[in-house]
């Protein structure tokens, strides 16, 4: 058997090294030894500071509450709408084990044994997941703060049933809730604030506080454990880097404190940095998780702060560059940000609380992140373009990056034009879970049907592509040109693509693709479109928005498909695990090459 070198030998001894730890706790659960994990009660709640607090423990963090349209009445009724799918609260504890997607019911056994991957018999982990976050309880906690007083008391009551719900039909290592560290993290982070939040309607005598230490103490020293053994993607860490120092800060009394508090420290410090660039982007390519991310810095750097701890100045620049960087990205009439990537679905606590710049207007003209791989065109009629020339992702196995190499997405006005379909699902269907992380999902152009990059498994990539920029060029007239190049097709194929993108005021673009190399082949060029085009002579009118547009494709025979299935074609995801039809301009030639598309857009009256 070949040797295995470098990155690929150390990640097989480190998930050698977990799968080692998971058998050994695995014998210790069968054999009924001592408690893995200690389970507190009343009695002990006195003894830890935070419990006893009259006045809050946690620092205020920046919430944008969405209007009231019934959502606090149906939280308060134990429902939750996770992803499209209705989840319903019952006290008995079977609604955490039931996939809200299928209906199916999850195993209940130690979580390493249960088959989560695309294929598994019960549907999508990470929709399953969600309700056991208890992030719908932090929002519910923060709404109630402007409710009546028996409103607050209702809401107190909920969380108590829940959490302690929860934890009773959810032993120790028992579960799919225990598979992901990440998934202990988030709800440590969430249990902490939510008590926090509701702790002058929560007595003394309350079983949550003793429910929040058992899981608190189960659910740290499990994290700990894992990512001493086991790195992994730098999201991941950092979310758990952030749970052990709120772990260690907020329970100095537990035996392990000290431990969590130096460990996150370290993987905060030491580990999480290495993924944010000096321009403020992140080397995973996905510009939610960079949001995620950001709002871990931001609870963890705020906590630190409102306990006067010192911060290393580092995660401070790490934290302000990341918000630069991703406010060039966001949607100037809704704050949003392109789902680039992947992570779009992720919230540190919640969907209504994220760190961000005050919103400002950018002039028009030319910003690129060489580090990270991005340009952004601002023309003069309130365009804005974002042409991908980045990597995959973050070596050695570009975890949750998309092969989009080169690919561009405009808004002009209010309007998507050309739109990123979206992720729709990480462990769902692995055949839609390939269409989206795929090539063809993005707006570029691919070689005999195969992706820049050869998909492995249903996360990483191997033969990842190199990416260049080759040329800007910014006039004082305001014409923005910029053109890269990437090469994930040329051993494979023998063909390397080269793009152009040309802004001309007051509204006019064009982008240039050429193909060169050698031989016969299926050549693909992709538009997915925000608006319905309609045909006319020569190219497509697009309507719906404030400037009527025209687009013509030159270089191939173009169709237009809209939610077909062979092959795969028209499809967007807008939330994790639905998806729905749009229109994809397609655009294909077979023969030899070199061979160019052409493709213009212009502002019309």
């Amino acid at each position: 058997m070949k040797a295995l070198a470098g990155p690929a030998r150390l990640e097989w001894w480190s998930h050698a090294r977990e799968q080692a730890l998971f058998s050994a706790l695995h014998v210790r659960q069968r054999l009924g030894g001592r408690s893995l994990c200690r389970k507190f009660s009343v009695e002990d709640t006195p003894d830890f500071s935070f419990c006893a607090s009259p006045s809050a423990a946690l620092p205020a963090l920046p919430w944008s509450l969405p209007a009231d349209n019934g959502q606090l009445e149906t939280l308060l009724k134990g429902v939750v709408t996770v992803f499209g799918y209705t989840w319903t609260w019952d006290r008995e504890g079977a609604c955490w084990h039931k996939a809200p997607d299928t209906g199916a019911v999850w195993p209940k056994r130690f979580f390493s044994d249960i088959p989560v991957h695309p294929g598994n018999p019960c549907g999508d982990v990470r929709i399953a997941w969600q309700p056991s976050r208890f992030q719908h309880l932090v929002l519910l906690a923060v709404m109630v703060q402007r409710a009546d007083p028996e409103t607050r008391r209702a809401a107190a009551a909920l969380v108590e049933g829940q959490l302690l719900s929860w934890i009773e039909a959810n032993p120790f290592l028992t579960g799919i809730h225990y598979i992901a560290p990440t998934e202990c993290a988030l709800r440590v982070l969430a249990v902490c604030h939510l008590l926090d939040i509701l702790r002058q309607w929560l007595p003394a005598t309350s079983e949550a506080w003793p429910a929040m230490l058992t899981l608190i103490a189960g659910h740290a020293e499990l994290i700990r454990k894992r990512l001493s053994l086991r790195l992994v993607t730098p999201h991941d860490t950092l979310a758990a880097a952030v749970a052990l120092i709120y772990a260690g800060t907020l329970f100095p009394e537990m035996a392990m404190a000290e431990r969590w508090l130096a460990f996150g420290h370290y993987l905060l410090e030491e580990e999480t940095l290495r993924h944010i660039s000096h321009d403020g982007g992140s080397q995973e390519q996905g510009i939610g998780y960079l949001q995620f991310s950001t709002d871990l810095y931001g609870m963890v750097l705020a906590l630190l702060d409102y306990r006067k701890s010192p911060v290393s100045e580092k995660i401070r620049q790490v934290f302000t560059r990341s918000l630069d960087f991703l406010n060039e990205f966001r949607n100037p009439f809704d704050d949003s940000l392109p789902p680039i990537g992947e992570g779009e679905y992720e919230c540190a606590l919640s969907s209504s609380m994220h760190f961000m710049h005050s919103p400002k207007a950018h002039a028009p003209g030319l910003a690129t992140f060489h580090l990270s791989g991005y340009s952004i065109i601002r023309g003069r009629r309130n365009e804005k373009a974002i042409f991908d020339h980045g990597a995959l992702g973050m070596a050695p196995r570009y975890l949750h990056g998309h092969a989009d190499a080169l690919s561009l997405l405009l808004q002009v006005g209010t309007r998507n034009v050309f739109v990123d379909p979206g992720t729709y699902t990480v462990t769902g269907s692995e055949e839609w879970r390939r269409y989206f992380r795929g090539t063809r999902a993005h707006n570029t152009v691919t070689i005999d049907g195969l992706d820049q990059a050869v998909q492995d498994g249903h996360l990483a990539w191997s033969l990842p592509f190199d990416t260049h920029l080759v040329y800007k060029d910014e006039t004082p007239e305001g014409k923005i040109t910029v053109i890269a190049r990437h090469y994930g097709y040329k051993d494979r194929r023998g063909v390397t693509h080269l793009r152009g993108i040309a802004y001309e005021p007051p509204g006019s673009w064009m982008i240039w693709d050429w193909l060169t190399g050698t031989g016969t082949h299926h050549i693909e060029l992709n538009w997915h479109l925000g608006c319905r085009p309609v045909p006319v002579d020569g190219g497509y009118r697009l309507e719906g928005g404030e400037l009527p547009l025209l687009l013509t494709v030159e270089g191939g025979t173009s169709t237009l498909c809209e939610g077909t299935i062979q092959p795969v074609g028209g499809w967007a995801s807008h939330q994790y695990g639905s998806k729905h039809p749009i229109t994809t301009l397609r655009s294909e030639y077979t023969g030899a090459v070199p061979h160019e598309f052409m493709t213009r857009l212009r502002i019309i009256s």
